[in-house]
Parts: structure tokens; sequence; C-alpha cells
């Protein structure tokens, strides 16, 4: 599954930072990735890449008011027609659509429990060979790249209904340790997850998990790196070893390693 020419699929992951050098240095030497360095109209822009492969993309952020933090895309076929039917199911449109030449159509929603992601439409020169990226069926074996997104919500079921009347998701409730999961699909392909915050003062937010060879390491690393180690390295039965950290300058970010029969068959 291409994650650019898939309706829902996640296809990139952002970081607003008020030091994007330094957090660059820092998340290179936990995921080993490459990098490119760019101009575009809000500043300079690096890309981050996992085995060749486009990960991601690293800028200063674009407002003072909001303090350092990753967001994540989904692709969609028009971005003005789901911003109308998402305004519709009661979310508000924070970045209004705007075009980026060479790549395509963007903007930026909140959704109606307060949890903010990004939309875009890819151009069709966009998919060249500079950008191709890792299948979705090989993020859970392929150090450094975005292999999964999890919104953190207090309202699952009125989260579930939300995005799944707007990118058309399949969304499957499990049980796990700490409480109800809902695995987000496209198709056949688990891309995401549904659950509760951890803790009752923690706004909906978007997350996202990248994969590592050793989860133990990557906590280490951020450690003496000047990071934060915000959930030491634990087990998900069954899913594997992960952690969640804070970078110098204060986004978060977890990393996974998962057990050998996802990064295989999943």
């Amino acid at each position: 599954m291409n994650p650019y020419k898939t309706h829902g699929a996640f296809s990139w992951a952002e970081l607003q930072t008020t030091d994007p050098e330094k957090a660059t240095a820092f998340y290179q030497g936990l995921f080993d990735w490459e990098t490119e360095s760019m101009s575009m109209d809000m500043g300079e822009y690096t890309m981050v890449k996992a085995h060749g492969a486009p990960a991601g993309g690293i800028m200063a952020r674009q407002s003072d008011d909001v303090p350092p933090f990753w967001s994540f895309y989904i692709t969609v076929d028009n971005v003005d027609s789901i911003l109308a039917e998402a305004e519709k199911l009661g979310a508000t449109v924070v970045v209004p659509a705007m075009d980026i030449p060479k790549i395509g159509r963007m903007s930026g929603i909140q959704d109606p429990q307060g949890a903010f992601v990004m939309i875009i439409q890819y151009e069709e020169k966009a998919d060249d060979a500079d950008m191709t990226p890792v299948d979705y069926l090989n993020y859970f074996k392929t150090q450094g790249a975005f292999s999964w997104a999890e919104l953190r919500t207090h309202d699952l079921e009125g989260s579930m209904e939300f995005y799944s009347a707007l990118f058309g998701w399949t969304v499957k409730i499990d049980q796990m340790g700490m409480g109800p999961y809902g695995m987000i699909h496209v198709g056949d392909v688990g891309i995401g997850g549904m659950c509760a915050p951890m803790g009752e003062n923690v706004p909906p937010h978007w997350g996202g998990y990248v994969t590592v060879d050793d989860a133990d390491a990557v906590a280490e690393k951020a450690a003496d790196s000047g990071g934060t180690v915000i959930v030491p390295p634990m087990d998900i039965p069954d899913v594997g070893r992960f952690t969640m950290i804070q970078d110098p300058q204060g986004a978060m970010l977890s990393a996974i390693k998962y057990v050998e029969v996802i990064a295989e068959t999943e």
C-alpha cells in the first residue's frame, strides 16, 4: 500500500520545534536518520529518511503559542471536500487549506474531541523516485520508520465515529491491559490505534511510534542526549517493547521494537 496514494493512510510525520538543528541531531542519534535540507516558504525544512526512504520532516514551529510537537498527516483524495465534511461532523479548521508547490494541498483540523491532525492531497509528481515510501507492510521491521499513529482521546466512541465517517476507517476494539484499544484499519491494513490518554488531565492528541531495533538502547541514548524518558521501556504482550521519550525541546515520541511475528507477517 502506497501511503501517498491511499485515502485514509498516514503518510507523513512532522516536528515543529524551537530549535530544529538541535532536534535533528538528537533524533539522528536515536534513529540513525539520514537528512536532507531544503528551503520552503515557511523557512528551512529538514527531511528525515529511514534507509533512504522519506520518513518525515523537522522545521521551526510556526507559532509561539504552542509547544514543540509532532504532527501526523493523513492522505486524502480531496482536501477541500474532507474539510467541508469535517466541519459538518464538528471539527474545526485550524490550518486553512493551502497549496505547497511540488508537494500538494494540505490543511490541519482539530477533531471534535480536541486532537489536532493534518490532511494532505499529494500532487502526482510528488510520488517520484526520490519520494518512494517504505511500504506499510515493512514499517514494522524498518529501523527509523514511523510505523504507528495513536490517538489518545477521552471519548473513544466519539472519536471512532468521527474518524470512521471522515476517512472510511474501520476501527475494531480490542481489550488490552490499559483498557479498550481501537485498532484502525484502511482496508485490511492496520495503521494505528485509539486509546485513553495517560492521565485525566492530558489533553487529546495524536502520538507516533518509530520502529527501532532496541527500545532500551533508544531510551538510554535519549537520556544521555538531554532528553527525558517519559515511559521507561516496557513490554506490550504480543506486540513488542516500547518507550516514550521527550526531546530536549519538549516534543514527545515513542519508539518500539516489535515482536518477530508482527515484523514478519503484518
